[in-house]
C-alpha cells in the first residue's frame, strides 16, 4: 500500500472569515437611479468586493462617507446647489476634500462641469449615461473599474515613464481588460492589431508575451481589490470571472511560482506592480 500523501492543510483562503465590503457610495437625486444602482448590484459580481449601497443626501454628507471609506466610487446625478463643488464659490473650500473618491458620472455629459470637478482635485473615473447605456452589466463594470482608481493611475503613470510608448499600449488594454476574462485576441481587437503582430511587437521590445502581460494584469487587479476590499482573494477573483479560486491560484503559480498568499506577504499588488515594471522598462 502506498503511502498518503501529506495532507497540506486548511486553504488559507477558504479559511479567512468574510469582513464586511466597503460600501459604494450615491449622490442620486432621482429616485429611479437609485433603485437601478441597487438592482445592479444585487445583479452582478461587484457585491463580492463593494456595497451595499451608502446614500448621501447632498455633497457635504458624501464628504463624510468618502473621509470614512477612502477609495470607494461615488456615483452622482446631482451636481448644482447641495453645496456642490462645482459651485464656483465652493472651490476653494471642496479643494482635494474628494481626491480619493472615483466619481461616476450618472447623468448628461457636461465637459464644463467635468473641468470645474478637476480644478478642486475631483477625479470622473467614469459616465453612466440614464436610459442609454446603464445596463446593469455597464453599472457594474463602471463601479469596478472606478474602485481605487489612484491606485490604478499611479500604475499607469509609472508605465509611461518607464516603457516603450507600444508597451504602454499594450499594458494599458491590459489593464482595461483585467476586471473579466480576457485573451490575446480580445488585445488584438481593441489595438487593431493582429496577434501574429502583438507577438511580434513584443519580442522587439524584449517584453513579455501578450499572454503574460494580460496575466500580470488580472493578477495585479485580483491582488489590488482583494486588498481594498478586505476580502480573500479568492472571491475577489471569481467575482472578476476566474471560475474558482483554484484556477486563479494555478495562474499565479504560473507566472511567479508562488502562491497568492504568499504574494500578499511580498507586498500585494505592490509587488505585482513592481514586476511588471521591471518587465517592462
Amino acid at each position: 500500500m502506498s503511502p498518503s500523501r501529506p495532507s497540506p492543510g486548511p486553504d488559507p483562503d477558504g479559511a479567512l472569515k468574510r469582513l464586511p465590503t466597503p460600501p459604494l457610495l450615491a449622490l442620486l437625486a432621482n429616485p429611479r437611479l437609485r433603485k437601478r444602482t441597487r438592482i445592479a448590484l444585487d445583479f452582478g459580481n461587484a457585491s463580492r468586493i463593494i456595497g451595499p449601497v451608502a446614500f448621501a443626501d447632498d455633497w457635504d454628507a458624501l464628504v463624510g462617507l468618502a473621509a470614512q471609506h477612502p477609495g470607494s466610487p461615488a456615483l452622482v446625478d446631482t451636481f448644482q446647489g447641495n453645496g456642490s463643488p462645482a459651485e464656483p464659490e465652493d472651490q476653494t473650500t471642496w479643494n482635494g476634500q474628494l481626491s480619493r473618491t472615483p466619481l461616476i458620472c450618472y447623468a448628461l455629459p457636461d465637459p464644463g462641469r467635468e473641468r470645474q470637478l478637476s480644478q478642486t482635485g475631483i477625479t470622473v473615473a467614469a459616465h453612466l449615461l440614464p436610459g442609454v447605456d446603464d445596463e446593469l452589466v455597464a453599472i457594474n463594470t463602471a463601479i469596478l473599474s472606478s474602485i481605487d482608481a489612484r491606485c490604478v493611475r499611479r500604475l499607469r503613470r509609472r508605465i509611461r515613464q518607464a516603457a516603450h510608448p507600444h508597451a504602454v499600449e499594450m499594458l494599458g488594454y491590459a489593464l482595461d481588460l483585467a476586471l473579466g476574462p480576457c485573451s490575446v485576441p480580445d488585445m488584438a481587437r481593441r489595438i487593431q492589431r493582429t496577434e501574429r503582430t502583438l507577438q511580434r511587437r513584443c519580442t522587439i521590445l524584449g517584453i513579455p508575451s501578450p499572454k503574460r502581460l494580460l496575466a500580470l494584469a488580472r493578477i495585479f487587479t485580483v491582488q489590488r481589490l482583494a486588498q481594498w476590499s478586505d476580502q480573500p482573494y479568492g472571491a475577489v477573483a471569481v467575482a472578476l470571472g476566474f471560475s474558482d479560486r483554484s484556477n486563479y491560484r494555478r495562474l499565479v503559480r504560473g507566472i511567479f511560482g508562488r502562491t497568492p498568499t504568499e504574494i500578499e506577504r511580498c507586498g500585494g499588488h505592490d509587488y505585482v506592480a513592481e514586476t511588471i515594471l521591471k518587465s517592462v522598462g
